[in-house]
């Protein structure tokens, strides 16, 4: 978020949850972050890039939730970019729209992502049209530098190849 500001991007933290969100670091809370917009008032239409978080706790969370996963799924319907790290990928498995997209992550969620069909690797930033991701903090200044590049770039052309399929 601070690269995103400090690069003059208009940042939005959207939640299902109003007034606050936090943070977890590595065994206890640290910042809070006010909400600027409710999900169920969030329309995916008005923004260009979706940067989900990382940690445990909050992806955790997300991937139970409906409209977020709806949420996330129309940035990869539409080819916008998207960007997620950590576990922050844990909420686009639940698209079922990952299959054949090469993708890295924290170490655990590598068997998670390659049963959803995922080429998973280890390196710390992977770009696959549009969708960006990244292991753990360790990898932050790859990672800002990439979602700055992709926002650049603006909207991917979708191929199709990528299918919502229910179920999964």
């Amino acid at each position: 978020m601070n690269a995103l500001e400090k690069a003059g991007v208009e940042v939005h933290i959207i939640s299902p949850q109003s007034d606050k969100v936090k943070a977890w670091d590595t065994d206890h809370w640290s910042i809070e972050l006010p909400v600027d917009k409710l999900l169920d008032n969030a329309n995916p239409e008005e923004y260009d890039m979706l940067l989900l978080p990382g940690g445990v706790l909050n992806p955790d969370k997300l991937r139970q939730n409906k409209k977020a996963v709806q949420f996330a799924q129309h940035f990869l319907e539409q080819g916008k970019p998207l960007a997620a790290i950590c576990h922050g990928p844990q909420t686009l498995i639940e698209t079922g729209m990952l299959d054949g997209r090469t993708m890295t992550s924290y170490p655990s969620l590598q068997t998670d992502l390659k049963n959803a069909g995922v080429n998973w690797v280890d390196k710390e930033v992977v770009t696959d049209n549009g969708l960006v991701t990244s292991r753990k903090p360790d990898d932050l200044e790859a990672f800002n530098k990439k979602v700055l590049e992709e926002l650049a770039e603006g909207q991917h052309a979708t191929t199709g190849q990528f299918t919502h399929q229910q179920g999964r």
